[in-house]
């Protein structure tokens, strides 16, 4: 009770003080507004129903005013209102802005700008070395089906749209026979038929595995033009020994002395499945030195279709051989490009310390928004007994630091998996191109946040944020009339038109037709050998094309665009969007007028304090009153 009565006697003297050096009072102010627009109304007629100002020099609102002493330079006693429209006007500003307030360095925006150059350099790096591995197995594959595939055409090699590979088939019994034969005697004298450094397995574990799936049952009841099926598969594996020069093999009396024979009605699907090794040799200037790749290659036989057609295709999968790598390696004499492989793990570790540098700032101004927020709240409900709306919360919650974080964490663990390939630990290129992939692209998207805070560029990231809601209303709208055409197109015309042959090709169709690609071949691919759905078909393009590029796609520009002339018309103005606004508006105290500046002690001062601080005596950091 004695603190409580001496408390109050230091405050009225203050008070006393005050008011015989100069007449400071404090003041309240009553924020009342219900919306923005009644708000900007009382501020400028003066309303006396939105902002009041009441002088009360009661020694209890004095109490209640009194804060940390942080603003007493510029106001004694402080006002509360000016204080916390202060720490968010602070909170809010731009990096240059808090600066000039408090002397802050932009430590997160140089740091941003560093990761995108750092990053971006390893990433081409890194695509440099990926596109060099890609070269070699598709290289290696085209290889193999001008090795193994007999009367293969260099057409099938090509890329262009629509792809041919698929036209290569087997039509006859003894073609398919004689094909697979011939498989077997080229992998037999791979070494001296091909041009590639191709290594077989030792003798013992150089076989061919014949996979194939056959029907239970499938006959022929001739007498009365029917088929007795059963069409439960059996699946059945048999390995051909492969010795040097098999010239001499044939599959079908292979398969006989194997008590199995092969009957194209019961044959459902069948596979050659082989294994070759090979060596991956890279330019001086690679991320890492020669690989050991194990090719497990596979030729299909489909034939699901049972149409009198056998489709045939090669598959080559690759894997490093991470014995054979460090022993190849560790015979190699030319180590001049060791101080460029030394340079990118350098940087590699860099990277990795600037994210987690950065994700750390960020953590950390996350973690003072919410404080901020909490702060916040409790001021408003305490004051004006009012409650903040959820879009002003969220103005609390930075998404662009979150944006961030995670394009840390892509990068953080893109890099170390990186290094890891590096050291012939790990060996998915796939991966780490995606982790790497998405972690450069949201860095490059976050140096945007920096460009909103000038107003030619806010704008743009602004009317996106904004018309979101409304474009995701349209596009629910255009998506069902969207699925509505695609599901009749596919089920209608799939039967006659390639490019409507699957969902997802009748999606990708559609889209492109959209976008004005590939019109003039999608009608002249359709086919007229039925009337009606020929010129079904037809109205559906017209009327498809018609609907979504002249009328849904210019409703979805005229979305985006009236959004985007009322932001400008807002930013013109100067409007605030919501109250929260309207009262950090308020303090017209510029950044560098000193009012933003707090005389903090360092953490390791006050660690040294405490640590030193003797309970018995006083000392200046002791107060005069409990």
């Amino acid at each position: 009770m004695s603190s409580a009565v001496a408390r109050r006697a230091a405050v009225s003297h203050s008070i006393d003080r005050d008011r015989s050096g100069s007449e400071v009072s404090s003041a309240r102010v009553d924020y009342q507004p219900s919306n923005s627009t009644n708000m900007r109304n009382n501020l400028t007629s003066g309303d006396p129903n939105g902002i009041s100002i009441q002088r009360d020099d009661s020694e209890e609102m004095s109490q209640e005013r009194l804060t940390d002493s942080a603003y007493s330079n510029c106001y004694t006693p402080p006002q509360v209102e000016n204080m916390m429209q202060r720490e968010l006007k602070y909170f809010f500003m731009n990096p240059y802005e808090k600066y000039k307030a408090r002397g802050r360095k932009p430590w997160k925006l140089c740091i941003q700008i560093l990761k995108i150059v750092l990053v971006t350099t390893q990433l081409v790096v890194f695509g440099t070395d990926q596109f060099s591995v890609v070269t070699f197995m598709e290289e290696n594959t085209k290889a193999f089906e001008h090795i193994f595939l007999p009367d293969w055409q260099s057409a099938f090699d090509s890329g262009v749209y629509p792809n041919t590979k698929s036209q290569y088939a087997l039509y006859e019994t003894d073609e398919f026979f004689e094909h697979v034969d011939y498989v077997v005697k080229q992998y037999s004298n791979l070494n001296t038929v091909a041009i590639g450094t191709y290594v077989l397995p030792p003798e013992p574990e150089r076989q061919i595995l014949v996979y194939t799936e056959e029907y239970t049952k499938f006959d022929v009841v001739t007498k009365y033009n029917c088929y007795d099926l059963d069409l439960k598969i059996v699946k059945n594996k048999t390995y051909i020994d492969v010795t040097t020069n098999m010239t001499g093999f044939h599959l079908k009396d292979f398969m006989e002395e194997q008590n199995h024979t092969i009957k194209f009605d019961r044959l459902k699907f069948m596979s050659l499945n082989f294994t070759i090794n090979s060596v991956h040799v890279k330019n001086s200037k690679s991320l890492s030195d020669p690989d050991c790749v194990e090719f497990h290659v596979k030729v299909h036989y489909d034939n699901t279709p049972h149409s009198g057609r056998i489709a045939v295709k090669l598959l080559a999968d690759d894997k490093i051989d991470e014995p054979c790598t460090k022993h190849t390696r560790s015979h190699i004499a030319d180590l001049d490009d060791y101080g460029w492989r030394t340079a990118i793990t350098g940087l590699d570790v860099i990277i990795i310390i600037l994210c987690l540098v950065s994700s750390i700032l960020c953590s950390r101004s996350l973690y003072n928004g919410y404080l901020l927020k909490k702060k916040t709240i409790n001021f408003f409900d305490r004051h004006y007994q009012k409650k903040l709306s959820r879009s002003e919360k969220m103005t609390f919650l930075n998404l662009w630091y979150v944006m961030i974080i995670i394009s840390d964490v892509l990068t953080l663990a893109g890099t170390v998996a990186k290094i890891l390939i590096q050291e012939q630990k790990f060996s998915d290129y796939d991966t780490v191109s995606l982790l790497l992939g998405a972690g450069c692209f949201l860095v490059w998207f976050g140096i945007i946040r920096y460009l909103g805070f000038f107003h030619s560029y806010s704008i743009p990231v602004i009317t996106l944020k904004v018309a979101m809601p409304n474009v995701m209303r349209f596009l629910i709208c255009a998506s069902i009339m969207y699925l509505a055409y695609a599901f009749c197109g596919w089920v209608v015309l799939g039967p006659y038109h390639k490019k409507f042959r699957t969902m997802g090709i009748t999606i990708a169709c559609m889209f492109s037709l959209i976008n004005g690609d590939d019109m003039f071949a999608t009608f002249e691919a359709m086919s007229e050998t039925n009337k009606l759905i020929y010129y079904f078909s037809q109205l559906y393009l017209y009327s498809f094309i018609s609907l979504f590029i002249y009328v849904v796609l210019s409703l979805f520009i005229a979305v985006i665009m009236d959004t985007y002339e009322t932001v400008k018309e807002f930013h013109e103005r100067g409007e605030c969007e919501n109250d929260l606004q309207v009262f950090i508006k308020q303090c017209d105290d510029s950044p560098d007028s000193g009012c933003f500046r707090v005389e903090t002690e360092s953490a390791t001062r006050k660690f040294l304090r405490r640590c030193c601080k003797r309970n018995n005596q006083p000392n200046e950091y002791t107060p005069l009153m409990d």
